[in-house]
């Protein structure tokens, strides 16, 4: 099976995936133990898959299909344990799956993506190539920088009187977190333009340091005003907006990037192509998005939106996205490279 098909196909399959085992759960378990027990995949998944290109450890990157893909989804089993212990009573003191512990972890997803989309693993890539080092990094980047941040600029005095608020477990940071993460994930929204523009422009800028400090700044300015725009000005609720514009927008940026393997307009040169892309990912993710919220009653019951429900559908929502249906897509698509639908292949 070839592109564009083996990508439509294998979309439809992930979805179905997805959905069905969402299904399986009551929709409190899915919220909270089965999304954050998948989200503590997600950092080794960028790992293998973008880091090391699913190469490394070489005698697991030149098995054929299906083992490598059993190899490597093993791997991030054994190592995601590791993090979801860790991250259950060092972060969120053994309490249970509270909204600190969550956030956190939605916190370490941005990081990730901070330091491998954005920075390309700098400043430890200046003075070593050595993958095993490069991938500590990451972990190392995303878990322990992220539980500094954690400390410093979330806070949960909000939810002081709810069964929920555990005070050892709240940082204490200089914002409220819900203010916190949802910048986070609009920056990341932003990050994934640069894949879609190719890096364009700052390719042009060999310097790697300079690179980062630039490319830091075009997302801090397009990401911010987004944020004050659509929730002060424009008037959206701040987690409503999290999920509507940002979570929708990154899941629509796999489309092309993972189901199309990079394959749509390839004729096409840059910007214009980005611009292209960016509208396809932009409508794609909504219409995603009205897919998963019109089957939401289907496979979990009821869903109530808004503060009134505690924002119950909206924060099923992103956990339906980017909880499980991204960590299913890495899979199946980077790590088993799209087999059995594109049939046996063994890395070359």
């Amino acid at each position: 099976m070839k592109q564009p098909v083996l990508g439509i196909v294998t979309l439809i399959v992930v979805v179905v995936l997805s959905l069905g085992t969402i299904s399986l759960f009551e929709e409190a378990t899915f919220s909270s133990w089965v999304s954050y027990l998948f989200m503590c995949l997600v950092t080794t998944q960028v790992i293998i898959g973008m880091t090391w290109q699913t190469s490394f450890p070489p005698a697991v990157g030149t098995m054929s299909q299906p083992k490598k893909g059993l190899c490597l989804t093993l791997m991030t089993v054994l190592i995601g344990i590791c993090v979801a212990v860790f991250s259950y009573f060092v972060v969120g003191k053994g309490h249970g799956i509270t909204p600190m512990l969550m956030i956190y972890m939605i916190l370490t997803v941005t990081m990730t993506f901070w330091y491998t989309v954005l920075w390309h693993c700098w400043p430890v890539t200046l003075f070593t190539q050595n993958p095993l080092i490069i991938g500590l990094s990451v972990l190392v980047f995303s878990y322990f920088g992220g539980y500094l941040v954690f400390q410093l600029f979330f806070n949960f005095t909000f939810l002081q009187g709810t069964p929920v608020y555990f005070a050892d477990a709240d940082p204490g940071g200089m914002f409220m977190a819900w203010s916190s993460i949802i910048v986070g994930v609009t920056t990341v929204a932003v990050i994934m333009l640069f894949p879609l523009f190719e890096e364009w422009p700052v390719r042009a800028i060999k310097n790697p340091t300079v690179n980062v400090v630039v490319s830091t700044l075009i997302v801090v300015i397009i990401a911010v005003p987004v944020y004050i725009v659509a929730t002060s000005v424009v008037g959206m609720d701040q987690i409503r907006y999290m999920v509507i514009v940002p979570v929708s927008f990154i899941f629509g940026t796999f489309i092309p990037l993972s189901f199309f393997q990079g394959e749509l307009f390839t004729g096409t040169k840059q910007p214009v192509k980005g611009i292209v892309l960016t509208i396809i990912c932009a409508i794609v993710g909504y219409i995603l998005q009205r897919i998963y919220l019109y089957m939401g009653p289907v496979v979990s019951g009821m869903l109530v939106s808004g503060p009134a429900g505690n924002y119950q559908e909206e924060i099923w929502l992103a956990n339906a996205l980017l909880g499980l249906t991204f960590p299913l897509l890495v899979i199946l698509l980077i790590f088993f490279q799209f087999w059995p639908l594109a049939g046996w292949k063994k890395q070359e």
